[in-house]
């Protein structure tokens, strides 16, 4: 609220500088026909109530009043009906959002420390979001003509209010004492309930009465000022006695559309006679204009259509905690009814959707079975040690119960009876803590899967292509010595340059979707201020089509190994394996052997080496003589400042071609 006031503060006062600035025109303007108002502005919400709750709300106690705020919109039109008198009809958004809160004191016994009973004040507090779609006709009465450098008017509308956007949260806080947290979560604070308002009213209906300054900016327009007071008759809820009232401080632009002002003919001056001249002018000699021509001759290409084989991202399967914290940080997103792509994208970033994505796997595979291991760096690290890792492993099991809400075909209950919770003060694979970043590292929970995979490859991503080359042709005259001239296609990344004429061969490589459509294929070549463009269109249907089985070119997958450990897991025996029988006899298997930053730079080599040798030995053994095999170091690592991105780098890498 303290920023909106500040805004219209700041408003009101360049308002003010603008009247002075422009001309006063005498309103209303009697040339004009009609006139146009955007207007922007905030709302403050007022509500007065009696009621403990409304469906899907949760009883805890009576709500007698709140407040909020929010912003407005209105476009409207403005009829003049005589000298004091106009008429107007805008629609817009307001946003009519608030709040309410009680205090409630209750007798609770003390189960942790001495069992006694003792008196807990928590603070109830339900926020309703709430956005409508508003109708205002209003009639506007001339009350001075000279107010502020503009005139001042009377404005009386009643109001059409539908309801676009009611949702509600409620949750609950404890004021006191100071060391009571809910037995559910170990927090302050917790959430009751949230969701959409069914009970809504559909149809609203009342009336404001305000006054509207206009500020004089010339021409017959105004920057107009309004401040309003709203009453809506109807409760907002069927179900609730539930009043809104608001104050609404409004800036706008009101522009004058004008009937023309005939002008006087003027009769035309005849021309004077001028005096009869010869010019003599020398002849030029013939000059070369500099000139370009550039052409699209032809095009070579195939549809190509067939399936990439593509690995999901790689999958971080821990939980990061600050020192000394057991709060599950904000970074981590729990509810997500559409998690993005898995299959590519920035593994790092992704981390964040690790809840969601776990359950996702969950979902997928009714068998497996999810473990919650809480660790720490140590009790010289962090002094609470075991406990603190039992409520770290609390706070994430806290978490995947309330992101489970809302999952088709999980039920929390469920949930619960797949989750196995152990806490220890070292994570099962510690990170080495002779080093900042290991510290860092251990303050975690790991996230273990029993019987599901926690990465799978996909073959079924299907394409459809066009490759080929397009002939290009290049001719210019008049061009200064090694002048250069720059051609670009719009259907290739690369800028061209060359300083003569030419032909080229460029590549393409473009999607399709539509073969009854066309594609355009456009050229541009440029020196200085010269330039040349050519157009082909090509029609799909036209062209070859081939079929391929499997494109390899797109496939990267990073499979993970432990801190210092180059012994492959079974989550990643497992994936070899798929590989391999998916992929044709002779393709060449690319493995890049990858190590984080921790530890000296000559362990973190023999890691690498191990790990890809270890990684081709597995594959040779199941497939034999089926691939050709290339062992390297991988130097497009993950960002080392993060943990995800120091696990990921504890990998090796697989390219196919």
């Amino acid at each position: 609220m303290k920023n909106y006031s500040k805004i219209f503060i700041y408003t009101i006062l360049t308002f003010f500088w603008f009247g002075k600035v422009y001309s006063q025109d005498k309103f209303p303007n009697k040339n004009e026909i009609i006139a146009v108002y955007p207007q922007l502005g905030s709302s403050i919400n007022l509500f007065s109530s009696d009621f403990s709750r409304f469906q899907g709300s949760v009883d805890c106690g009576i709500f007698k009043s709140g407040y909020g705020s929010g912003l407005t919109g209105l476009l409207g039109i403005e009829y003049k009906y005589n000298k004091k008198i106009s008429f107007s009809i805008a629609g817009g958004y307001v946003d009519r959002s608030g709040s309410f809160s009680i205090e409630t004191t209750l007798p609770v016994r003390d189960d942790i420390n001495s069992g006694n009973v003792g008196f807990v004040t928590t603070e109830n507090k339900l926020m309703a979001n709430l956005g409508y779609v508003e109708i205002q006709p209003d009639m506007r009465y001339l009350l001075s003509n000279k107010f502020i450098n503009g005139p001042l008017r009377l404005v009386v509308a009643p109001r059409l209010s539908f309801p676009v956007n009611s949702t509600f949260l409620q949750n609950e806080k404890i004021i006191s004492p100071d060391n009571a947290t809910f037995k559910i979560n170990g927090q302050k604070e917790r959430e009751i309930a949230l969701g959409k308002i069914e009970t809504i009213t559909p149809f609203n209906y009342g009336i404001s009465v305000g006054f509207e300054n206009m500020l004089n900016i010339g021409r017959g327009n105004y920057i107009t000022q309004q401040i309003l007071f709203d009453f809506n008759i109807p409760n907002v809820t069927k179900d609730a006695t539930w009043k809104t009232f608001g104050i609404r401080l409004i800036a706008g632009l009101r522009y004058s559309i004008q009937k023309g002002i005939k002008q006087p003919i003027t009769p035309p001056l005849l021309p004077l006679p001028l005096p009869d001249t010869t010019v003599l002018i020398a002849k030029k000699q013939d000059t070369v204009l500099p000139f370009i021509d550039v052409e699209i001759t032809g095009i070579d290409a195939f549809i190509y259509k067939g399936s990439y084989l593509m690995a999901t991202l790689p999958l971080v399967n821990a939980i990061f905690f600050p020192k000394n914290s057991a709060s599950l940080p904000t970074k981590y997103i729990l509810n997500s009814f559409k998690l993005p792509s898995f299959i590519e994208g920035d593994a790092v970033e992704l981390h964040k959707y690790i809840i969601p994505r776990i359950i996702s796997i969950l979902e997928k595979n009714p068998d497996s079975r999810l473990i919650i291991a809480g660790a720490t760096s140590g009790k010289e690290n962090e002094p609470n040690g075991l406990k603190l890792a039992n409520e770290r492993a609390d706070s994430v099991f806290s978490a995947f119960v309330k992101s489970v809400v809302g999952v088709q075909n999980f039920e929390p209950h469920h949930l619960e009876k797949r989750i196995i919770m152990n806490s220890s003060i070292y994570p099962k694979y510690p990170s080495n803590q002779d080093y900042e970043k290991g510290v860092d590292e251990n303050q975690r929970v790991d996230l273990f899967v029993d019987k599901a995979p926690l990465q799978e490859y996909v073959s079924l991503l299907k394409f459809a292509e066009i490759r080929g080359t397009v002939k290009i042709n290049v001719k210019s005259t008049g061009l200064k010595e090694n002048q250069k001239i720059s051609i670009k296609p719009s259907f290739y990344d690369t800028t061209i340059v060359t300083n003569s004429n030419d032909s080229f061969s460029i590549p393409i490589k473009i999607p399709y979707f539509d073969i009854t459509g066309k594609i355009s294929l456009d050229v541009n070549a440029k020196s200085d201020t010269i330039e040349d463009n050519d157009n082909l269109e090509i029609k799909p249907s036209m062209l070859p089509v081939r079929e391929i089985d499997l494109d390899l070119s797109k496939f990267e997958a990073v499979l993970r190994f432990d801190y210092n450990s180059s012994i492959l897991s079974e989550d990643n025996k497992g994936l070899l394996e798929q590989m391999s029988e998916i992929l044709p006899k002779g393709t060449t298997v690319i493995i890049y052997g990858s190590a984080d930053a921790l530890g000296t730079e000559e362990r973190n080599k023999q890691l690498e080496f191990e790990r890809a040798k270890v990684t081709k030995d597995f594959i040779q053994s199941i497939s034999k003589d089926k691939f050709i095999f290339i062992t390297d170091v991988n130097k497009s690592k993950f960002p080392e400042d993060t943990e995800e991105g120091r696990f990921l780098n504890r990998s090796m890498k697989i390219r196919l071609r």
